[in-house]
């Protein structure tokens, strides 16, 4: 009986082995057809995207891109406006004349032997005082903007700094005659994006630029 015993029980652990060992084998032979499966199907989808595939990039010519812009200039040219603004500085009365302290009675200049010259160079002349003494009032301030039509009932766009405390906005139209020039008055400013709107009063209508839509945009496109 022992030895029936101690047989079943070698049979029982050989056939524990055997069984192991298969199911080692399995497994190994499982995980390679499954790195195969894996492997294969990257290979395809890298041939799938070779660059030898794709489309190539037409990049335009530099003589093409110069006429693209030109022809760009060309058309809009009606549409630019030259911007002309006069504007006065405001007298500080908080500022008294060198050698005045107190404001009271004249400064000949017997304090500085300079203050002729600054009166003279600096304001003086056209009403104002020196800016080392007083005020600038009197003398007017003249600059020069751009700007664009966008309607041609004769509203232009152009950047809020250039009207910005200006006492009279003057625009050139591109084909008035030399000194003709029309007086604008400002529609509405919005100093974040500095952008400013004119209003200009024609008795034609005037060729106003098309504007365009962002949302349409791509990364990388020409604006």
């Amino acid at each position: 009986m022992e030895m029936d015993s101690s047989s079943t029980l070698r049979d029982r652990m050989r056939s524990h082995r055997f069984l192991s060992t298969l199911l080692v084998v399995a497994t190994l032979f499982v995980g390679i057809l499954i790195g195969t499966i894996i492997q294969r199907g990257v290979k395809g989808a890298t041939r799938g995207v070779n660059s030898s595939d794709a489309a190539p990039l037409k990049v335009p010519a530099p003589q093409q891109l110069s006429s693209a812009f030109s022809q760009v200039a060309k058309q809009l040219e009606p549409s630019v406006v030259n911007i002309n603004t006069e504007s006065t500085p405001k007298a500080n009365p908080h500022i008294r004349r060198r050698g005045n302290p107190q404001g009271g009675g004249d400064d000949n200049g017997g304090g500085d032997p300079f203050q002729d010259f600054f009166d003279r160079f600096f304001g003086g002349q056209g009403g104002g005082q020196s800016p080392f003494g007083g005020d600038q009032g009197g003398a007017t301030e003249h600059s020069l903007g751009s700007g664009v039509i966008v309607d041609s009932k004769g509203y232009i766009i152009t950047n809020q700094h250039v009207v910005d405390k200006a006492d009279r906005i003057r625009v050139k139209l591109d084909g008035d005659p030399p000194g003709v020039q029309h007086d604008a008055k400002v529609i509405g400013v919005d100093t974040a994006t500095d952008l400013a709107v004119l209003k200009i009063d024609v008795d034609h209508p005037l060729a106003a630029a098309k504007l365009g839509n962002s949302d349409s945009m791509n990364v990388g496109d020409w604006v």
